[in-house]
């Protein structure tokens, strides 16, 4: 009876507040866990809305409040027919922070979302207290992919259509992200760099870990930690240690 009843408890604690707000005109839909003065603000990759991080809301919802969302054409939100770039995922998580009332969070980014939490955190250094980029595309990536690897170093044009619509319309803005990215200098806001396995072999992983140095010299106060198993979706290979890894960032960064 007890063990029903603490499961039963454990499974309400990993339900999430579904919730959404209106920005320029637009639904974005997001859901929430837990509560606290500090605020986690996780920002999904390309393809995967605010549900791929399901697994680990509820297990970084220890004492703060955790919001994942939907950018404009995923999900619950509605979409945006203009150009999904850099500045247009700003401009929506600005008015995202401003609809739910939340002052200087840490910015979680997995892959595409690391992008924009970074160009966000880059042009807005004091409405940001920390940043967490996991398995994020370096600047300047592709060009470096292009002169050693040669194939495989863009998104295949074709398989925009597997996506949503605001994957495809971003991944049609990729360029143009890359260079608006670029044109944001980095900062010292405090980021931890989580990056995927070490295999020890060459190729496009070998690449994409040397090139991750260069996170580092755009955000000269990041840790970077390659994780002990998987490859790009972290959060799911790894769990437990993700979870483990943002935790102690977050209490290392102390009281908002």
């Amino acid at each position: 009876m007890i063990g029903g009843v603490a499961a039963a408890v454990l499974l309400a604690a990993s339900w999430a507040n579904a919730g959404e707000v209106m920005v320029d005109g637009r639904k974005v839909a997001y859901r929430e866990w837990g509560a606290g003065d500090r605020t986690l603000v996780m920002v999904s990759g390309l393809g995967d809305g605010a549900e791929t991080f399901d697994g680990v809301g509820p297990r970084l919802a220890q004492g703060l409040r955790v919001i994942a969302y939907d950018r404009a054409g995923y999900g619950g939100s509605a979409d945006d027919p203009g150009v999904h770039d850099a500045v247009r995922a700003e401009a929506e998580l600005k008015g995202l922070l401003a609809a739910l009332n939340i002052q200087r969070p840490v910015l979680l980014g997995h892959s595409l979302g690391g992008v924009f939490a970074a160009h966000f955190a880059a042009r807005n250094p004091r409405e940001v207290a920390g940043l967490v980029l996991e398995e994020t595309r370096p600047t300047g990536f592709t060009d470096a992919c292009k002169v050693k690897i040669k194939r495989g170093c863009e998104f295949p044009p074709l398989l925009k259509y597997a996506f949503p619509p605001g994957g495809r319309r971003e991944i049609e803005a990729l360029s143009l992200t890359e260079r608006q990215e670029a044109e944001a200098a980095g900062g010292a806001t405090p980021t931890l760099i989580l990056t995927r396995a070490n295999t020890g072999q060459g190729g496009f992983d070998g690449l994409w870990l040397s090139q991750q140095a260069k996170l580092v010299q755009r955000w000269p106060a990041a840790r970077l930690v390659a994780a002990p198993k998987g490859g790009h979706y972290v959060h799911r290979d790894a769990r437990d240690w993700f979870v483990s890894e943002v935790s102690s960032f977050l209490t290392a960064l102390g009281q908002p």
